[in-house]
């Protein structure tokens, strides 16, 4: 029997290449494909359908392009199962924290005997490889507990779905203290907010029990929803509305302020609430949802597109955000606030290669700056206006050049000259525009051999032919 399911296994690998890279996925075999081809391979082999990334409509198909182009560095924080911890506790509070019991580099590190007799291992960068829930350390098999979270240390979870925010994880093992209602299994609450607002909620039970796992999907009103995924049966008993509905409502809004979209899960335990995790991207935004018009309609509630604009170009999309800095993520200051001219970075590309850039500051001065820089940042004579800058003159170089640097050249790629203005931030980099002729070609600023350099790293006779 065993037999005949291999040779049926063997024979769908060569004939359905779908199941064919589901199964390589899983193996790792992916690993140099680059995000957006690997998405959208996966994304047609796990959905059954072609994943639209030029105009995403359903909720599954938004989370692949929230993947590839929002990329916030705070998520990397966030999705981490032990740094997360510090932020709570400054969000939220300290007592919304399940009680942390150690943190290790390597399992050799852990000492059990410190341990209680009941307790939850896990890693801190993945989803479940690894995870030991010991329920009595008198029966447990340590050895093979150490290989298992070795084998969690090792995976490269950001490789499984793409899933920008876990690259960049360091990677440990955390122990909790073992949380439960008595004999239940405690619920989980995983709560969905879109644009900051809350809208439903997934109650889980019974994951790791015997009977299996349940889920039911609510509204923020506690309405039973007709929403199912597949393998996933809902409880034989409806859930009662929970005491701490409005608590856990408000928790999430407090969390998801400002953000896309942003799950975040609560336990109820003992009638208090405690914080689980933040997922971006829940079941790596490849899981069907029965009826499937669930799928349009979270993607309804999901706007991608508010508070900024969006570019696309052949081989990039950019998101360009209204402002540059979170207000929802802004210290409060009694300080009073000093509004302070965006420096202008203008780079000079030639087909793909910036060659050097003008920053421009003190714009609407009297007296405007204007000075060029090479790409070890040092002070280049090639405009007038800096002929005579002082021998001994230094402008700080900014953190994100190099950033910016790539991003010209990006935008440059195929065209024989295009100036690339781009503007610095709060440490973020931020598109102004692209301008093909600058000065309409009559600048009388450029000291002439500066206009002979550029005129020789244009080359219009391959556009010509």
């Amino acid at each position: 029997m065993g037999g005949r399911k291999f040779v049926k296994k063997g024979l769908r690998y060569l004939t359905d290449k779908d199941y064919r890279f589901r199964f390589n996925s899983n193996l790792g075999l992916y690993a140099s494909m680059p995000d957006d081809e690997y998405l959208k391979r996966k994304f047609k082999a796990f959905m059954g359908k072609e994943l639209n990334l030029d105009n995403p409509q359903t909720f599954n198909e938004k989370l692949q392009w929230l993947k590839l182009y929002n990329r916030n560095p705070k998520h990397t924080m966030m999705v981490d199962k032990y740094k997360v911890r510090d932020y709570i506790a400054e969000k939220l509070g300290e007592e919304y924290l399940i009680p942390l019991l150690g943190v290790w580099d390597d399992p050799d590190e852990i000492d059990f005997d410190k341990l209680p007799n009941q307790f939850v291992l896990k890693c801190n960068h993945n989803s479940g490889l690894g995870m030991c829930i010991c329920k009595d350390k008198s029966k447990l098999d340590i050895k093979k507990v150490k290989g298992e979270l070795r084998k969690g240390l090792k995976q490269d979870y950001y490789l499984t779905g793409r899933e920008w925010p876990y690259k960049d994880v360091k990677r440990k093992i955390i122990a909790e203290k073992f949380m439960t209602n008595g004999a239940a299994e405690p619920e989980d609450y995983k709560i969905h907010s879109f644009n900051g607002v809350p809208k439903i909620i997934l109650v889980c039970k019974d994951r790791f029990m015997q009977s299996g796992l349940t889920e039911d999907f609510y509204s923020e009103k506690w309405e039973h929803l007709d929403i199912k995924r597949p393998g996933h049966p809902n409880a034989k008993v409806r859930q009662k509305i929970p005491a701490a509905l409005k608590e856990m409502l408000g928790l999430s809004e407090k969390l998801s302020g400002g953000m896309t979209f942003v799950r975040t899960d609560f336990y109820l335990i003992g009638g208090k609430v405690y914080f689980g995790e933040m997922t971006f991207f829940p079941a790596s935004g490849m899981e069907k949802f029965v009826p499937p018009s669930v799928d349009e309609k979270l993607g309804e509630w999901l706007k991608i597109t508010g508070g900024g604009y969006f570019l696309k170009g052949k081989g990039f999309y950019l998101w360009i955000h209204e402002s540059g800095i979170d207000s929802s993520e802004a210290e409060p200051t009694d300080k009073p606030v000093i509004e302070a001219e965006l420096t202008d970075y203008k780079f000079f590309c030639f087909n793909g290669y910036a060659d050097c850039v003008m920053v421009c500051t003190e714009r609407s001065s009297n007296e405007p700056k204007f000075y060029f820089f090479n790409r070890e940042w040092r002070l280049l004579r090639l405009n007038i206006r800096v002929k005579n800058a002082p021998k001994n003159f230094i402008l700080p170089k900014p953190k994100c050049i190099d950033e910016m640097f790539s991003i010209a050249e990006r935008l440059s790629v195929g065209c024989p000259f295009v100036r690339v203005d781009l503007y610095e931030c709060f440490g973020r980099v931020l598109f102004g525009e692209l301008t093909y002729f600058p000065d309409s070609g009559f600048d009388r600023n450029l000291l002439e051999e500066t206009d002979r350099r550029f005129g020789r790293l244009i080359n219009i006779r391959k556009e010509v032919m």
